[in-house]
């Protein structure tokens, strides 16, 4: 999905994380137009004029998601399993600077649940999930290249990796146990056994 090319960035920036805000108020099912304006300085009707609707915004933001996720969550350093390692506890925990990771992989749950309903929810989501297994698995092989990890399928490592962060995130908000800060433990073992040389 191409980027809404006539929205001037600043717009788009202040749009985008009045929508983070207001989806980690309020959650996905009581989020409207009012709302998100409400996070910024900007009215109503200038969310209106540039999104003509709901969905058309949470499509941009899910697309926003993707912009900038290597920078942000894949730690610079030179040595893959710490690379792995960190991406992984950022994806878990949220960065350091996050306090409201909960209430936002909440809200974003809320919007992948509406996916099989909403094909350019689904379509976005799809890109976003591919762009980041591409990113793990370009992890891996760098790995597997410095000769720090076994020579594993590289996709395949990554599918285990992204499907048990995304069902432990889904456990952790909808149930009593702290189900991120028990896979992580698993993904130690998982890493050590199936990747390390």
């Amino acid at each position: 999905m191409c980027p809404d090319e006539s929205i001037p960035d600043d717009v788009k920036e202040k749009a985008m994380k009045a929508t983070f805000r207001a989806l980690c108020k309020h959650g996905y099912a009581d989020l409207t137009m009012k709302k998100i304006a409400d996070e910024s300085d900007k009215c109503k009707s200038t969310f209106h004029y540039h999104y003509d609707t709901k969905e058309k915004l949470l499509v941009n933001f899910i697309e926003f998601l993707l912009e900038g996720f290597k920078d942000r969550m894949v730690p610079d350093t030179e040595d893959p399993l710490e690379k792995l390692n960190g991406l992984i506890d950022n994806m878990l925990f949220g960065l350091a600077d996050e306090e409201t990771t909960e209430s936002f992989h909440t809200a974003l749950l809320e919007i992948r649940s509406q996916a099989p309903y909403n094909e350019r929810y689904r379509e976005q989501i799809t890109e976003n999930d591919q762009y980041i297994k591409k990113v793990v698995s370009d992890i891996i092989r760098e790995g597997i290249e410095k000769n720090r990890f076994k020579d594993v399928n590289a996709e395949e490592t990554a599918t285990v990796i992204l499907s048990a962060i995304d069902g432990a995130r889904a456990r952790q908000i909808s149930t009593n146990r702290n189900a991120t800060k028990e896979l992580r433990s698993s993904l130690d073992w998982i890493i050590e056994d199936l990747l390390l040389e």
